[in-house]
């Protein structure tokens, strides 16, 4: 997958200079049969999801913008009864696609479909390394066996596979063995630290982020090759004697390379990122992409644009999203308190093997209205004596 990854860099960077996305994600149904319970979206049954004509339009539309990768999503995107037909339809276009999904309706005789295809990857939620835990998060008897199975139909068809995990309390100490499944079944293996409100603002599963001591733990554990790597490690910036995140940079590449598309047609910069910028039945996807005030809003952010976080020393450790600033404190210009916990564990993890100078003590301006449980319930809150600017 790697000569993939390094093409797909080299297209979007001709993107951003031509103006056209690289990527489009559809998310086709918002109807899951789960019921995770870290979930971000809202799962009410719509009526209103975009139709087999409506999308073979938009696939008619976004190849002739030029796009071309296709993510499908829901949901669950197989909830869908047409999502066979969805698949050949982008297919017949010539799209590199990809799928999100649980597998939970990947069968022998699908799995036999798909390969037909040729997907470039399925995306398989996977959330412990042992049945009892996954289930307990999924919330449906048999999950567990039903995407491993799919899992290995798709590896024995020789279809690339990532397993992806959310990490939370309960399954940080599973990350390990979720990896030496993945490796035992030949599949790649990734996890997001990061657990995000519901897209409506509710914010029950923020309960389920890491402790402090959970966090603090993982990331001089479990992370800890993966940050002397990124950060300090011969292919990252700093290597290069590259600034980590200038302030004329932008923090993500939403809406800039990649749009997502909901179930009723409207068009997000991120699927992440629940800013409605248009709508496809009412303006065509050209019209959106060139027009709209709402992605030229998020298009021209920039780390000098954000309120506090332009003047953050933990920018170069900050993984900050635009989508969990705008749903959990009402403006994607202002700083996400999570990413500010994570930031500050990020470089004091590093600053404690000796990595980067012991002097970078410095706390985000936003920090006294950080829980570092992650609950965010407290408004204020000294800051921890281990922690102080020295």
């Amino acid at each position: 997958m790697k000569p993939l990854r390094g093409a797909a860099d080299l297209l979007a960077a001709r993107a951003q200079r031509e103006g056209h996305p690289v990527t489009v994600t559809l998310q086709v149904t918002d109807r899951c049969n789960y019921e995770c319970v870290h979930c971000y979206q809202e799962h009410d049954a719509h009526d209103d999801e975009l139709s087999l004509a409506e999308l073979e339009r938009i696939l008619d539309e976004i190849a002739a913008m030029g796009v071309l990768f296709v993510t499908f999503m829901g949901g669950e995107f197989f909830m869908r009864r047409d999502a066979d037909q969805i698949l050949a339809a982008a297919h017949a276009r010539g799209f590199a696609i990809k799928v999100l999904t649980t597998g939970h309706h990947i069968t022998e005789a699908r799995a036999d479909f798909l390969a037909t295809l040729r997907p470039i990857q399925f995306d398989l939620s996977l959330y412990a390394g042992h049945k009892g835990k996954h289930e307990e998060i999924t919330r449906m008897p048999g999950s567990w066996d039903r995407t491993v199975a799919a899992a290995r139909r798709l590896l024995a068809r020789k279809m690339a596979v990532l397993l992806k995990a959310p990490v939370m309390e309960t399954n940080a100490a599973d990350v390990a063995s979720m990896a030496e499944l993945a490796t035992e079944m030949g599949a790649e293996f990734t996890f997001d630290p990061k657990i995000t409100a519901i897209e409506n603002g509710d914010q029950q599963p923020l309960a389920l982020r890491m402790s402090g001591e959970t966090m603090s733990r993982f990331y001089r554990t479990t992370m800890a090759d993966h940050l002397e790597k990124t950060f300090v490690g011969p292919e990252s910036m700093s290597a290069k004697g590259e600034e980590l995140r200038p302030l004329h940079h932008a923090p993500c590449r939403a809406g800039q390379q990649s749009v997502s598309i909901a179930p009723n047609g409207d068009v997000w910069p991120c699927n992440a990122l629940p800013m409605p910028c248009g709508n496809l039945r009412q303006q065509s996807f050209a019209e959106i992409w060139r027009g709209s005030p709402e992605l030229a809003e998020v298009r021209g952010l920039r780390w000098a644009s954000l309120a506090e976080c332009n003047r953050c020393a933990l920018r170069p450790y900050c993984q900050r999203c635009h989508g969990m600033a705008l749903v959990e404190h009402g403006q994607v210009a202002g700083p996400s308190l999570e990413a500010c916990r994570h930031a500050v564990e990020i470089r004091d993890a590093l600053r404690e093997r000796g990595l980067i100078p012991a002097t970078e003590t410095a706390l985000p301006p936003t920090w006294d209205r950080v829980d570092r449980d992650g609950q965010h319930q407290r408004k204020d809150r000294r800051r921890p004596a281990a922690l102080r600017v020295l």
